[in-house]
């Protein structure tokens, strides 16, 4: 494969971008995917979007034809119902959620300011955490995505205008007139040399082609007008490409799809029955007079007649048809489909009803009972984690060459790291249990430390707080003593 460059001396910029417009993996429909994310159902045949409508046969109750049959009239359409979950996005969510769900820590070879830049810039400017399970997000639904890191001039409301950086998510857009993709230039040694973002933008109303290039050394955009390329060139100041892009091969629900469609058609099939058979049917036996509609008080008259022979009372009756069909095999595909859909997907059932019923149990036992969706996570994460370190690179670039480059040398030859924690539930009691088995059943944290973490302690009143536990433990020894002088004869 030629390298980005010897594909850029090319003067014929159409050529330029076919070459470089090729998707990594051949036969990629993200918008597809995304679709039935969103929860459209006709991605295969198999899905319940396929369904169609019932048709009935219809006869005139007065017409007859020729023959003196009923006539028949236009068939009637049944529309059939389409039960359509919400597994996709479930699954997803839970996915992001073990990945990057618990809280997020930034570590550091060397804690020093430039560090701290890095951090205010990382959490509170660039929002990363948040941006990191959208982009998660739209990898596991769309099948990949990236993030943009750009210098962008701003305006503090005091007037100071500095230079910070943003990040965007590159994504399908969500009008789908409007084009819009993106594509990864590899080497020969598999390292991203280029990236292209094909796009459509409205100008007095008509919508021209876009190309934006990133290298290492520059940036280049374009701007079709009518048949021809307008191209400006400018240094990229990061010093290395500003982007981070995931892939992967199908979505996340991709290899239970099949379930999910068996599942979303029976209970869809099951509706329907449920439907027609629901409603009370009454059998009436004989000749009646049935009530009506808004009769309160409702009551059936049979005529009485008498057998003429034994004068007996004959008359008619009524009674309710019920439905004999056993739905005990319906019962048992519905519940073996979506245990299914979670043990295939390794995704843990979450649900109120399925954890209402599991009691007080261990951080041990809460963690082997969602082992495989974090054996799933590990995995997920051999795609995510190298994204997440090379936005940390992206961002240390920004600092050291554009917006604060006095940090330059505290950053080059430092290793940042951004981890996150589990976001399982933690029990502060065992936790608590076995530092105190570990600690001989001596203290260990300080008075100081149990006040600071006091929920009913408020903020910056550490100090005084501890003083009033000296004051009151002092009167409650004082009081202590009087009693004892009492007891033995004291004055």
């Amino acid at each position: 494969m030629p390298d980005i460059y010897s594909i850029l001396e090319n003067e014929d910029f159409n050529q330029v971008v076919t070459e470089l417009c090729v998707d990594t993996i051949e036969g990629r429909e993200p918008r597809e995917y995304l679709d039935e994310y969103k929860g459209e159902r006709t991605r295969r045949t198999t899905s319940v979007g396929w369904r169609e409508p019932k048709k009935m046969e219809v006869f005139s109750d007065t017409l007859t034809d020729k023959d003196g049959n009923a006539l028949k009239l236009e068939d009637k359409v049944v529309e059939v119902a389409k039960i359509i979950t919400n597994f996709p996005k479930k699954i997803v969510r839970t996915s992001v959620a073990f990945m990057f769900g618990g809280r997020m820590h930034i570590n550091a070879d060397d804690l020093n300011d430039g560090v701290e830049e890095f951090k205010e810039l990382w959490e509170k400017k660039l929002k990363m955490h948040s941006l990191l399970k959208q982009f998660a997000r739209t990898v596991l639904s769309e099948t990949k995505a990236a993030i943009v890191f750009y210098p962008r001039a701003s305006v503090h409301w005091s007037g100071t205008k500095t230079i910070t950086l943003s990040a965007k998510l590159l994504k399908l857009p969500e009008q789908q007139d409007i084009e819009s993709d993106f594509f990864p230039h590899f080497d020969d040694n598999e390292d991203m040399d280029g990236f292209i973002h094909k796009t459509q933008i409205r100008i007095d109303n008509i919508l021209r082609d876009k190309i934006v290039i990133w290298t290492r050394e520059k940036m280049i955009i374009a701007l079709k007008s009518y048949s021809d390329w307008q191209i400006t060139e400018s240094v990229n100041p990061f010093g290395l490409i500003p982007v981070v892009y995931a892939d992967i091969l199908a979505p996340e629900w991709d290899e239970v799809a099949p379930v999910m469609d068996a599942r979303e058609m029976r209970l869809s099939r099951t509706a329907d029955t449920n439907d027609y058979f629901a409603e009370p049917i009454m059998k009436v036996f004989g000749e009646s007079n049935l009530p009506s509609k808004g009769t309160v008080g409702k009551e059936l008259q049979f005529p009485v007649e008498y057998d003429e022979d034994t004068g007996k009372p004959i008359h008619g009756d009524a009674d309710f048809l019920d439905w004999q069909q056993s739905i005990d095999s319906v019962k048992k595909e519905l519940e073996e489909t979506k245990n299914e859909l979670f043990s295939g997907s390794s995704t843990p059932d979450l649900s109120f009803d399925n954890l209402k019923g599991m009691g007080n149990l261990s951080g041990v036992a809460r963690r082997f009972m969602t082992l495989d969706a974090q054996i799933k996570a590990s995995e997920n994460l051999e795609t995510f984690e190298p994204a997440v370190q090379r936005c940390v690179s992206v961002v240390m670039a920004g600092i050291s060459n554009i917006t604060n480059i006095k940090y330059r040398s505290q950053l080059v030859n430092n290793w940042i790291s951004v981890t996150f924690d589990s976001i399982l539930p933690k029990d502060p009691v065992e936790d608590a249990h076995v530092l105190n088995i570990a600690g001989g059943g001596k203290a260990f944290n300080s008075r100081e430390t149990i006040v600071a973490k006091s929920p009913l302690t408020a903020a910056g009143d550490v100090e005084d707080e501890i003083k009033r536990i000296e004051e009151d433990e002092k009167k409650e020894s004082d009081r202590n003593n009087q009693i004892g002088l009492n007891a033995f004869g004291g004055e």
